[in-house]
């Protein structure tokens, strides 16, 4: 896995754990699916930036190799 992934994902994993703890703490149930929801907008950003770089390095190296 690629490190830079690591340093974005492990805190926002820990912060997700975080609110989730504080918030039972307190006595309010957090909305799952909100939270849900952000994890999916989260990740799929994140593979959409991943194949989107993916492309575009793809595309130079065949125009490289056709010179």
């Amino acid at each position: 896995m690629n490190r830079g992934f690591l340093i974005i994902l492990v805190p926002a994993i820990l912060i997700a754990i975080g609110y989730i703890v504080i918030f039972r703490y307190v006595g309010v149930t957090p909305a799952y699916g909100r939270l849900a929801v952000a994890m999916i907008v989260f990740f799929g950003g994140i593979w959409w930036l991943g194949w989107r770089k993916s492309q575009t390095e793809n595309r130079k190296s065949k125009l490289e190799n056709r010179k």
